[in-house]
């Protein structure tokens, strides 16, 4: 009984094998057909031509991104073959937005406006990313739509990635007024941080005060260099206002190592203990690049400049922009050590008026001194001067070599003159 049950176990596996092997045969036949097709398919696909894609599609007829590289090869004369092309690939592949942006666009060179927006807006339907709400920002943009070119422009902030300058010039070229973080809505910092950018690249530097105040109340640190350099470019143009409004926001937030500065209470100058070394930006110390002069943090404290004697016979190792007062009295107050550096150097600090160019203090070369000592520097700004250069320079004196050795900054300070009303309307005391 047993016997029997195993022979006849065995026929039926025999029999499942006659039944099994030929379904199997024609399976790895068909499988192996359709490998050599798509093989096939592929070879003339990458020959980039109309030819190479027509028979491409031949291999493969079911392939919609085929059709949308044969619409995009075929010359403009044959835009009637593109566009069949086109409606071939969405009838493929409904949900596939970049055929239907192609369609759109094909059907908008006809002047066929109506489908033209129908296409793109169904490519937004089924894509939620840039492309199609940046297609459509474009599209009603040349049909002059202002109301939905503004509304599909704010659609493609939300969606912006990597560089969006293209975005910005096309809302730029319907307004250009510095608001487009508020009128697009653009939440994410770096979105903003890129339109900042924008306008400064286009030196439009009337416009950027909305964007630096929205990324002033952000907390990303990668944001502060591109602050400093709109800080910086509005020095530049004379912009104290709002080249302070910047600074200050920062240093209130402790996202730059500086206090904030006043010129109303006299809290003018940047830095003058020399802690932080400075960095050449905003309202800090400016240490131009000058052959033959070299700069350093003292030891003890302080900022030492060291003259090779190969330096220009004129030139400004340090600058400070500092806002004032007007028709206020100050005084610019140093200390100060000097090592091989004679009388009568042609080393000095010179202030200027900026707004008139006028030279408000010529101290005179500083004073050789091999021990520490303090200096004082007595200025009047003048009625319309809001904005002082501080800088010591060097000068070649006639008759003389120039220096070979250095000078130690241990402290700056610029304050109301004491014993007179400083610029708040108080009287300083000594």
């Amino acid at each position: 009984m047993r016997l029997s049950k195993t022979r006849a176990r065995s026929a039926a596996v025999m029999v499942m094998r006659y039944i099994l092997f030929p379904v199997l045969l024609v399976g790895f036949t068909a499988a192996s057909t359709w490998s050599v097709r798509l093989a096939c398919a592929d070879y003339w696909l990458r020959q980039q031509t109309v030819r190479g894609t027509e028979k491409a599609i031949a291999f493969t007829p079911g392939q919609a991104d085929y059709y949308v590289r044969l619409a995009l090869l075929e010359p403009d004369e044959n835009r009637r073959t593109a566009k069949e092309a086109l409606k071939r690939a969405v009838a493929l592949n409904p949900s596939d937005a970049r055929s239907w942006v192609e369609l759109g666009l094909r059907y908008e060179s006809e002047g066929n406006q109506s489908l033209a927006e129908e296409c793109l807006l169904r490519a937004a339907k089924e894509d939620k990313q840039y492309l199609p709400r940046w297609t459509l920002a474009n599209y009603y943009f040349r049909r002059n739509r202002i109301d939905r070119f503004w509304f599909w422009a704010k659609e493609a902030a939300g969606m912006a990635y990597g560089d969006s300058a293209a975005l910005f010039r096309l809302c730029g070229s319907v307004a250009e007024d510095g608001a487009l973080i508020d009128r697009l809505d653009i939440r994410r910092p770096e979105v903003r941080a890129a339109y900042l950018g924008y306008l400064l690249r286009q030196n439009r530097l009337e416009l950027i005060r909305p964007a630096s105040k929205h990324l002033l109340k952000g907390t990303r640190a990668s944001d502060v260099p591109l602050l400093l350099t709109a800080c910086d470019r509005l020095l530049e143009s004379n912009n104290v206002g709002d080249a302070l409004e910047i600074w200050n926001g920062l240093a209130n937030e402790h996202r730059i190592p500086f206090a904030r500065i006043h010129p109303a209470e006299g809290t003018i100058l940047t830095n003058g203990d020399f802690r932080v070394p400075p960095t050449s930006q905003g309202f800090d110390w400016r240490l131009p690049r000058i052959d033959g002069v070299s700069v350093s943090s003292d030891e003890r404290g302080g900022l030492r400049l060291t003259f090779s004697g190969s330096q220009p016979e004129n030139c400004e190792p340090l600058v400070q922009f500092v806002p004032v007062q007007e028709n206020s009295d100050y005084e610019l107050e140093f200390k100060y050590q000097t090592y091989g550096i004679a009388v009568g150097s042609g080393l000095e600090w010179r202030i200027t008026d900026l707004h008139g160019g006028k030279t408000l203090a010529d101290a005179g070369s500083l004073p050789s001194a091999e021990r520490e000592e303090s200096r004082k520097v007595s200025i009047v700004t003048p009625v319309g001067c809001q904005f002082v250069r501080v800088a010591l320079s060097y000068r070649r004196v006639s008759g003389t070599t120039r220096i070979d050795g250095g000078v130690v900054l241990r402290k700056v300070e610029l304050n109301p003159a004491r014993g007179v009303a400083n610029p708040s309307g108080r009287v300083s005391r000594d």
